[in-house]
């Protein structure tokens, strides 16, 4: 079981909010899950449980593009892999188009 600690954190439009921020949360099996979240204050808890559906890995579309939100928390220092935009450019393009 692990525990993440809400971060303060503006959102697109610069509102602040409490956000709980899950960077490392994967899965490798094909399923539904539930996401069962304990949130406490002060001495009272409450659960709540998120269904989640997980496909088979190989139908797995590949990485997709960071959101905006994403992008945005990152911007405010959050521990976040973020993609970039445009695809890296070859350096040596000649070279591969010689190995064709």
């Amino acid at each position: 079981m692990n525990a993440v600690n809400a971060c303060r954190l503006n959102d697109l439009d610069g509102k602040a909010g409490f956000w709980f921020v899950l960077q490392d949360l994967s899965v490798r099996t094909e399923g539904t899950f539930r996401l069962k979240l304990s949130l406490f204050d002060i001495g009272s808890g409450t659960n709540t449980v998120v269904p989640e559906s997980q496909g088979p890995h190989t139908k797995f579309p590949g990485v997709i593009e960071s959101t905006p939100l994403s992008k945005c928390f990152a911007q405010q220092g959050i521990k976040i892999p973020i993609r970039k935009d445009a695809p890296k450019e070859i350096v040596n393009a000649n070279e591969y188009e010689a190995d064709d």
